[in-house]
């Protein structure tokens, strides 16, 4: 393994934390109790995102839920980055059965050297069905092209 220089930034997806977990990395929760001890990690809202037409160094950003936005609308909830520094776009595959949906997360053109602060965000991001979902299931889309 290299010794990383002053020039070199990470293009690794951004670390995912709970909130109420130990700023001092112990795993500690600040109300005593978390996720795996039976505690509550407290409703998250996540903040809406648009798509970015372009992106670099892409990775699928697996979504976490989704809500109906309107007959023809899906809101997807999952965790991007910082929105100074990461985008995000969709892909959508439709048929009779079923709605398969990617969420990507990436670099944005204009942020690629910059320093970047590697944190979690929870965005939604709403995209626009061909037909109405009606009856059909939404499954995750796991096998897309994605940009270097």
């Amino acid at each position: 393994m290299r010794a990383k220089s002053p020039g070199d930034q990470s293009t690794s997806a951004p670390a995912v934390t709970y909130p109420n977990e130990g700023a001092d990395g112990s795993g500690a929760y600040i109300d005593g109790a978390g996720p795996d001890d039976g505690g509550e990690v407290p409703d998250m809202i996540p903040t809406p995102v648009q798509e970015a037409p372009e992106l670099v160094s892409e990775h699928l950003s697996s979504w976490q839920e989704y809500s109906t936005a309107s007959e023809t609308e899906l809101q997807l909830a999952f965790y991007s980055g910082n929105p100074a520094c990461y985008g995000v776009r969709s892909v959508v595959e439709e048929d009779d059965t079923e709605v398969r949906v990617a969420t990507i997360s990436g670099t944005l053109p204009d942020a690629v050297g910059s320093a970047c602060t590697q944190e979690a965000r929870y965005v939604a991001l709403v995209i626009e069905l061909d037909q109405p979902l009606g009856d059909r299931e939404v499954v995750p889309l796991t096998e897309v092209e994605l940009a270097p």
